[in-house]
């Protein structure tokens, strides 16, 4: 047997190391079993080599299907790409591999009242990779296209219920708000969490206006929550994922400067090493107080709606690697990769040296 196997299920990857099994096969071997809870725990924990593991994902922005506005040749273009894209040459040296799942930041359609758009998006993209035209599972965040301008009161749009239902299917360990809308899981150390649209209390106006659909649900408290009752002061690193943007229009448009600072508040004891959104269609990294935020670009080029008869083309897609305690990132489009930046995340003693 090789010092280090690596296994793989339900979409996660769990590294096996020797000294892992021999502890295992001794404690079978005096009688003791397992429970299932602690097998988890385990594997939850990236338990083996250094306690990290190493895997990859990609990340798209709005993928905000509508037909009659662009097409989706561009889309389905994209697609094409990462589904090749495994076992090609990485920028960071390497190559690419087999995502967990695609992370896709909102807007996942143009326009609730176009059923037809939304049912294209579910023949795209299926949260276990299942009979859909992207081969790999999705995890997905509703954005503000996703929602219907004439609910209020915290009703929830057809879409934002289907998003829900495609959750409660999906393989794997993921911890939920108590409506289902909200969640968390772990890859290796890392913790992951998706707040939809932004990590607010209460709907926010709109350009200046009303927009009581413009509903966080109470994302900022499941943040909170969560982190806590997750993470704790471990001092694990934390990846956050939703719509709205931390700068420009993104940003003064469509929330408050009162949410960004009880945002600051809530993740300030943790180690928040990365904040992924979508919202304005274009790749960017840049900082929000002191955090480091990549924003990923819709995977098509939007054609002028206007010129029916144009074909939509292809825009890119983010990838992500954790390999050990490094964050390996770069953009792929057609004209190959560009854009790499890599991190060191800080890793407490007692994760780095476990194995």
């Amino acid at each position: 047997m090789d010092e280090r196997d690596e296994s793989q299920s339900g979409g996660s990857t769990i590294r096996i190391t020797r000294r892992n099994l021999l502890k295992t096969a001794s404690a079978a071997a005096v009688g003791m079993v397992f429970p299932l809870s602690a097998m988890e725990m385990f594997a939850k924990a990236g338990l083996g080599g250094n306690g990290l593991g190493s895997y990859t994902f990609f990340v798209i922005g709005d993928s905000q299907i509508g037909l009659a506005k662009w097409g989706t040749a561009g889309t389905e273009q994209a697609i094409d790409w990462m589904n090749d894209l495994p076992g090609q040459a990485f920028p960071a040296g390497g190559t690419v591999g087999r995502p967990k799942a695609l992370l896709i930041l909102g807007d996942l359609q143009d326009n609730v009242h176009e059923p037809e758009n939304w049912a294209v998006y579910k023949r795209f993209f299926d949260v276990n990779g299942h009979h859909a035209k992207f081969k790999y599972p999705v995890i997905e965040c509703a954005g503000n296209h996703d929602f219907d301008g004439k609910n209020k009161d915290g009703q929830m749009s057809v879409v934002q219920k289907e998003v829900m239902a495609r959750d409660r299917r999906r393989r794997g360990q993921f911890n939920y708000d108590e409506k289902g809308y909200h969640y968390s899981w772990d890859w290796g150390a890392i913790h992951y969490v998706c707040l939809n649209v932004f990590p607010g209390t209460v709907p926010r106006e709109v350009y200046g206006h009303s927009a009581p659909w413009n509903d966080p649900q109470n994302a900022l408290p499941f943040l909170a929550r969560d982190l806590k009752e997750q993470v704790g002061d471990s001092g694990r690193p934390v990846i956050l994922m939703w719509h709205y943007g931390l700068r420009g229009w993104g940003l003064e448009k469509w929330w408050l400067p009162e949410d960004l600072t009880n945002l600051k508040n809530a993740i300030a004891p943790y180690n928040v090493v990365l904040i992924l959104h979508g919202h304005e269609h274009e790749y960017a990294r840049y900082q929000w107080e002191g955090y480091d935020v990549i924003m990923a670009p819709s995977p098509q080029k939007d054609r002028d709606p206007k010129e029916t008869q144009a074909v939509s083309k292809p825009k890119g897609f983010v990838v992500i690697r954790v390999v050990g305690p490094e964050l390996q990132t770069a953009l792929y489009t057609a004209d190959g990769w560009s854009q790499e930046w890599n991190k060191k995340m800080a890793i407490p003693a007692h994760i780095s040296s476990h194995g």
